[in-house]
């Protein structure tokens, strides 16, 4: 899947500054870290802010970025897609980190539920001019997932709003995992309630129906950099009360 991504970053001319991407492409699949090199800090900001380029160069990515046998890349960029669109940011740091084109388009398609549809519309045009020309791939057909937690809780009271929730969002969104599997879709709906600063039962709930505890502590480190340390440090007592410890 990274090695796709790659084909695709290369043709839109999108690698990060002297990001390592050339091993980076053999770790999509294995158990295995692989070091990131990286020296846009110090190349942008050597000079001016020394030490922000060196806990970019030496932290977020010799160390961060590269747990990649605990958290892939792919899963990280995920991360930080999410965490981007969740907080409104829609500059060259989004486009960095985007992935392939129909994993793109539903990231930004769960995105519209779990951050809003403005955020949502705000990305596509990148999106789409870092795309161009790709097409899309087809996947078969994915596992329905069925849902009743809307006409539970708020049938009576709200049935449009209980109809879209388990018919549209589960029933259709979520239920194209041959494209985004359940586990991304996790990862992408937790990044974007912490990204969003949104700490409630549902933010609980992905945590413990699809990441192991290394990955949530990865994930939560990643979005101390990506969505800020208040944040990260917010999310560490909830993620703590599910797994122990």
């Amino acid at each position: 899947m990274l090695k796709k991504f790659l084909i695709a970053a290369l043709a839109a001319g999108m690698f990060f500054t002297n990001f390592n991407f050339t091993e980076a492409a053999n770790v999509s699949d294995e158990k295995k870290a692989v070091k990131i090199v990286q020296t846009a800090g110090r190349d942008s900001l050597g000079d001016f802010a020394p030490d922000f380029a060196r806990y970019n160069d030496d932290i977020l990515f010799g160390e961060v970025w590269s747990r990649n046998d605990i958290l892939s890349l792919h899963d990280r960029s995920i991360v930080t897609v999410s965490a981007l669109v969740s907080s409104g940011i829609l500059n060259s740091s989004l486009k960095y980190h985007i992935v392939t084109k129909d994993e793109m388009v539903e990231i930004i398609t769960q995105l519209g539920f779990y951050a809003g549809w403005p955020k949502a519309w705000a990305v596509f045009p990148m999106a789409k001019e870092v795309y161009e020309g790709v097409p899309s791939e087809n996947h078969g057909a994915g596992e329905k997932i069925t849902q009743t937690a809307g006409r539970d809780s708020l049938g009576d009271f709200a049935p449009d709003f209980a109809r879209y929730n388990d018919d549209i969002l589960f029933g259709e969104v979520w239920s194209r995992n041959n494209i985004l599997s359940l586990h991304d879709r996790s990862i992408v709906t937790v990044s974007t309630l912490v990204g969003a600063g949104i700490f409630t039962s549902a933010l609980k709930y992905h945590i413990e129906s699809a990441v192991t505890k290394d990955e949530m502590v990865e994930i939560i480190t990643q979005l101390g950099f990506y969505a800020g340390w208040p944040k990260a440090w917010a999310v560490f007592p909830m993620a703590k009360e599910v797994y122990g410890g």
